[in-house]
This record gives C-alpha cells, sequence and structure tokens, in this order.
C-alpha cells in the first residue's frame, strides 16, 4: 500500500471494547480505522478501512464521540480484514 501523507494535526481514539483505534487527520475527508492500539501511530500496516466523513473534526472530543459513533454502529468491525 503507498504510503498516505494525513492531515495534521491528527487524532487517535482507542475504542477498547472493539481494540480499534480511529486516526482522523484534519482536514481529512474520512477516518481510518486500525485494529489494535494504534495511538500516535502513522503506519498503515493495521488498518481495517475508512469512513468518509463531511467535515473535519473540531476537537478530541469530536473524534472521541464519532469513533464510539461507528464502534457502536459496527460491533464486529471487519474481523481482522481489511476492507
Amino acid at each position: 500500500m503507498p504510503e498516505r501523507t494525513y492531515g495534521l494535526p491528527c487524532a487517535w481514539h482507542y475504542v477498547r471494547q472493539q481494540d480499534i483505534t480511529i486516526r482522523w487527520g484534519r482536514p481529512d475527508g474520512v477516518f481510518s480505522v486500525h485494529r489494535g492500539d494504534q495511538r500516535g501511530g502513522r503506519d498503515n500496516h493495521t488498518l481495517l478501512t475508512t469512513v468518509p466523513v463531511s467535515q473535519a473534526w473540531l476537537d478530541a472530543n469530536e473524534v472521541a464521540r464519532k469513533a464510539s459513533a461507528w464502534a457502536k454502529a459496527n460491533p464486529e468491525p471487519l474481523r481482522g480484514e481489511r476492507r
């Protein structure tokens, strides 16, 4: 997979119940979902999927809310397989 440059600043949110990390760079039009605790990571080796968003995040609380909402709507995200 080609290396991708993510927007800065970048925010991460770890969802312990599903062992996934949401990474969202500003002003990216997507956030990425990664397997495991990848907080602070920039690699794509654990990438599971990307999720389109309509606008950039405002603060870390918004990232956490979006991550929690996505995780709740996708209780078994991809079972470790990339989509």
